[in-house]
């Protein structure tokens, strides 16, 4: 009789433990959400414990559970396949969507600091692509040529008479503007920090003023962009085929009792957060508002 049991335990209880175990894994791993691989691998062993219990049994010919016991090894291994996959694209839309946040924040960025140099000239947005590309080629803005530092002191009886040729009280520092004026009269006052200074407002070229920007320059670098082209600016980054944003303006938006010139420049992002997902609306402004904040902001 204890041979019998002992003969029983030997031929079912592993393989009965082997079932069980892939069975509580299956309700485990849907339970848990897990991912399809894990399931299959449960589903496996438990299929692989039920076929060692009836072969055990005689109730399967050895042909048959090898059959089976291929197909289940081919369909792990395709899945397997099919996860890894996954994981890899996973992992590639992932990187394409940093680079594509990156190319759009600086895409828009440059937008606005063309759209803001043609307000502060025009005293209104560039309404089309066309006007902005046209002020960046050929636009002038006016900047401040400087050298020299304010000297951090009064200023002295022979400055005092000859900017203002009275005897008010000196109980300021110089200002810039004092300094610069003593500067063009010629240093009335023979202040040695006055040698050479000036602040003198000047029209430059819009488009030699930025391109030459060491900081622009570093920025397209770091992003591994080439030569710049203000024409690029109107497409949104990494779309094939190319999309353009929407640019959209107001000359005299009623805001708050003022009249404003507002912007909205916007479109589609082009990878989604998710693979799969909707591709969110980026850009920056408000018709409504004065607000040129951006999406990214």
């Amino acid at each position: 009789m204890n041979n019998q049991i002992s003969v029983i335990i030997k031929r079912y209880l592993i393989a009965s433990v082997i079932a069980l175990a892939g069975l509580i894994m299956i309700i485990l791993g849907l339970q848990s959400n897990q991912d399809t691989l894990f399931v299959v691998a449960a589903i496996n062993l438990f299929v692989g414990g039920v076929l060692a219990v009836l072969f055990s049994a005689g109730i399967l010919n050895r042909v048959f559970v090898f059959v089976i016991g291929a197909v289940c090894i081919i369909v792990t291994a395709f899945v397997g396949y099919q996860s890894y996959e996954a994981v890899q694209s996973t992992i590639a839309h992932n990187k394409a969507r940093k680079v594509s946040e990156q190319l759009v924040q600086y895409n828009l960025t440059q937008v606005r600091d063309i759209q803001r140099a043609y307000k502060s000239k025009h005293g209104v947005y560039a309404s089309t692509w066309n006007e902005l590309f046209d002020f960046f080629n050929n636009g002038k803005i006016e900047i401040i040529e400087s050298s020299g530092s304010v000297p951090q002191d009064k200023i002295n009886r022979k400055e005092l008479k000859a900017l203002y040729d009275d005897n008010r009280a000196i109980d300021k520092n110089m200002t810039e503007r004092e300094a610069a004026l003593l500067a063009e009269m010629g240093n009335p006052g023979e202040r040695p920090e006055l040698e050479g200074f000036k602040r003198d407002t000047v029209m430059v070229s819009y488009k030699d003023e930025y391109l030459n920007s060491i900081s622009r320059i570093k920025l397209r670098n770091s992003l591994g962009l080439g030569a710049f082209n203000v024409e690029d600016l109107k497409y949104i980054p990494m779309t094939d085929p190319k999309e353009e944003w929407t640019l959209e303006t107001l000359d005299s938006f009623v805001y708050l009792n003022d009249t404003i010139p507002t912007i909205h420049v916007y479109g589609k992002e082009p990878i989604p957060r998710f693979e799969g997902g909707e591709r969110e609306i980026v850009g920056f402004g408000n018709l409504n508002t004065n607000s040129e904040k951006g999406t990214w902001e």
